[in-house]
């Protein structure tokens, strides 16, 4: 999903951030090595402005060898030291742990844009890049925007795209928000019914114009809606 229009800096440097973290974290292993340019290469092309998570996974070896649970506990360590919130840990049927963590950059904009990281940790390593979701919110009108959920290449199919609406609908019920939106672009349409399929999963509802290849996902906070007429219902009473 592309909706370059919002706030779409905010969203590319944090990105680039992320990234960079990532590169940083494999440069001290000379196996897996990736340098910050050949990580970056991809995120201003001509094709698509975000970072192509389309590439092969490359593995991170874990601190212990053949020990998940304590790479699992340093991850969450590491990410709770650094101000950021760790908002779901679970297992998927491939052996996997997959962590969902709210990034907190403290730049005065962490309640207005929202991003998720994705770590996966599995026999292997820690699988990089992390895919990542990002957020704005309308506080005021209790509002929600998904500016862009990236699991593509090897990452599809593998649950971390439900883990991540799940971990959205936390924060939703957190803020209160009432509403989700979103725009589904072009780029999308060579697996539209694939996303069609995800987002109705998750009670969205999906508008597509297949002419011009665009479409919008609205979901409504139908708890919200019925706990405020229950308090309406209340009062009359």
């Amino acid at each position: 999903m592309k909706s370059w229009f919002i706030k779409f800096p905010k969203a590319m440097l944090l990105l680039a951030r992320s990234v960079m973290e990532e590169s940083l974290t494999l440069e001290n292993n000379e196996e897996n090595s990736v340098g910050i340019s050949e990580v970056l290469k991809g995120l201003f092309s001509k094709s698509d402005p975000m970072f192509d998570l389309k590439r092969k996974n490359k593995f991170v070896p874990l601190k212990k060898r053949d020990d998940i649970a304590y790479e699992v506990q340093q991850q969450s360590s590491d990410f709770e030291n650094e101000g950021h919130k760790i908002l779901l840990i679970s297992q998927n049927q491939h052996g996997e742990t997959i962590l969902v963590t709210r990034l907190y950059y403290g730049d005065g904009m962490d309640e207005e844009d929202i991003t998720l990281r994705v770590r996966v940790i599995n026999e292997k390593g820690v699988i990089v890049p992390d895919s990542m979701a990002f957020l704005i919110v309308d506080h005021e009108n209790l509002h929600m925007r998904i500016a862009d959920i990236r699991v593509e290449g090897d990452r599809v199919n593998r649950g971390y795209g439900s883990l991540i609406m799940q971990a959205i609908i936390k924060i939703v019920d957190e803020l209160g928000i009432k509403c989700i939106t979103g725009w589904i672009s072009s780029v999308d349409w060579d697996h539209i019914e694939r996303s069609e399929h995800f987002y109705r999963k998750f009670g969205f509802d999906v508008d597509l114009n297949h002419e011009t290849m665009h479409g919008t996902i609205t979901w409504i906070n139908h708890k919200k809606i019925d706990q405020r007429r229950w308090r309406n219902n209340e009062v009359l009473g």
